[in-house]
């Protein structure tokens, strides 16, 4: 039976608090600050389907009310630690953010019979100060980083990546300084994720929670997002088993951005969640011009989240993570414990080796299901020549790529014809036929993302009050393979683009 969304029901559901409920020293009770003349500004319609939830009424006085947590006045920040730039701060938290409560879709069409059911997170950002704001901070949001978020996460669900997404905008009235002396419009975005814990609340948890509640989160993290791991007899046994599901989880996803030249930008421990799912689109970007050490970030000053330090960043993120379990996995081995978690990270750097290298294939037209050892380092020599020659020749990433799903390839003089040869005779090493090969790619190689300066251009016309060209975009990048008239301009990058410089809206 093929799934369908549930059919959306008028009624907003009461939301629960499963995640404060079992743990209130990891969240502090604070009410957002919506300003009288609040509005919602945008629903996402596809989304709030999937949810069962109705349109019309989330963007009514009623749906801003449920929205923002008014309708039960429970409202929380939560609490986190995290490295920052390989900086730690132990005490961070929403600052600007509130968890409104945990939302259980209706079952769909074609679930498991029984099945657990999916929870998540409604989480508002930009919705005022909390016990964890920063000195001076006012706990607001531009409104264009709000649409910012709202734009990557569609792309990245029409990738079938892992990720966060905007559910509604709020556009507030206020005016806040950012980048420049002048104001600009702030804005609240509601978000909807699978949790929101990350590895920076099991830091924080180290710290600040004893032993007991420590075993607690772990046993959570593991029910709540992990319900296939078939639940350890001891404690330490699930701590393992979820330092594990963890980073497989961070390996696939990872690996996705890498294939798809996406630069998250601030991969800090306190923007790692537990569940897999990408979060927290701050300074992040597409590649236009393919270069290995890209990076947007304005913050990024010395290129550590740069686009190929992420596989070993979020490795080095994952230790962090294993240095909290320890004592659980075995309190009275250290060296035991060390040696386990060790064996995981070593088992994430394989498995996204091998997941990168099967993306790739993929977009070059090559099945790897079945193919034996030798041919997958064949294939992925060949991947590291294709990313050296995009590099040398600045080619665009996914231009390139796009581009040999009509049968064409945009390297130029001898290499072309070298290249086609050698993709050739992978896909027949490989035992990929043509219609299989073309398959792939179409599945695989987008034709339009959203180009960072065609992004910028529809941020700024948000700025302005023009919603149009923004809503153009997520139009286009929500079908991401499927040809659409007018949508050329993201396609390509123009030469300025490698000029362009993102910010985190803080």
């Amino acid at each position: 039976m093929t799934a369908t969304s549930p059919t959306p029901s008028s009624h907003l559901p009461k939301l629960e608090h499963t995640y404060v409920q079992a743990f209130p020293s990891l969240a502090h009770p604070v009410q957002p600050e919506i300003p009288a003349g609040s509005k919602v500004a945008w629903v996402n319609h596809s989304l709030s389907r999937e949810l069962g939830l109705d349109s019309e009424r989330l963007a009514s006085a009623q749906g801003l009310t449920w929205l923002t947590g008014g309708a039960s006045k429970s409202t929380y920040a939560l609490a986190y630690s995290g490295y920052q730039f390989g900086q730690l701060s132990p005490v961070l938290g929403d600052g600007r953010a509130h968890l409104t409560g945990e939302l259980t879709p209706s079952p769909k069409a074609g679930d498991t019979p029984g099945a657990r059911a999916h929870r998540l997170d409604l989480h508002l950002k930009g919705s005022g100060r909390t016990p964890f704001s920063r000195p001076g901070s006012d706990g607001k949001a531009p409104l264009s980083a709000i649409w910012r978020e709202a734009v990557i996460g569609e792309f990245l669900h029409a990738m079938n990546v892992p990720t966060s997404r905007v559910l509604a905008i709020i556009e507030t009235g206020e005016r806040i300084r950012r980048r420049s002396p002048q104001p600009e419009p702030a804005g609240i975005g509601v978000r909807v994720a699978n949790s929101h814990i990350r590895v920076g609340t099991f830091q924080y948890a180290q710290y600040r929670a004893d032993t007991d509640i420590r075993r607690e989160l772990v046993s959570y993290a593991l029910h709540r997002h992990y319900p296939e791991v078939e639940l350890p007899a001891t404690s330490g046994q699930e701590a393992l088993a979820l330092l594990r599901a963890v980073a497989q989880r961070q390996a696939e996803l990872v690996a996705q951005w890498q294939a798809l030249g996406f630069v998250h930008g601030v991969l800090n421990t306190d923007n790692v969640t537990i569940s897999g799912q990408a979060i927290d689109f701050g300074p992040c970007a597409l590649i236009d011009t393919f270069r290995r050490g890209a990076v947007y970030s304005s913050i990024d000053q010395n290129g550590r989240y740069a686009y190929d330090q992420q596989p070993a960043v979020t490795q080095w993120n994952l230790a962090r993570f294993a240095e909290t379990l320890l004592d659980l996995i075995d309190g009275e081995n250290p060296n035991r414990a060390i040696h386990l978690a060790t064996e995981v990270l070593a088992e994430f750097e394989e498995t996204i080796r091998d997941r990168q290298v099967s993306l790739f294939a993929q977009k070059i037209g090559c099945d790897l299901s079945s193919t034996p050892v030798e041919h997958r380092v064949q294939v992925a020599a060949f991947i590291d020549r294709t990313l050296n020659l995009l590099e040398e020749q600045s080619l665009d990433f996914t231009g390139f790529f796009s581009s040999l799903t009509g049968g064409s390839c945009l390297l130029k003089g001898q290499e072309q014809a070298d290249w086609l040869a050698e993709q050739q005779h992978l896909q027949e090493l490989t035992q990929t036929t043509p219609e299989r090969a073309e398959q792939l790619m179409k599945r695989a190689n987008p034709l339009y993302i959203p180009r960072n300066l065609a992004l910028e251009t529809a941020l700024r016309q948000v700025e302005r009050g023009n919603l149009e060209p923004v809503l153009g975009l997520i139009d286009i990048i929500s079908r991401p393979f499927t040809p659409q008239e007018g949508a050329e301009f993201l396609q390509t990058a123009p030469a300025q683009s490698r000029f362009f410089v993102s910010f985190c809206g803080t």
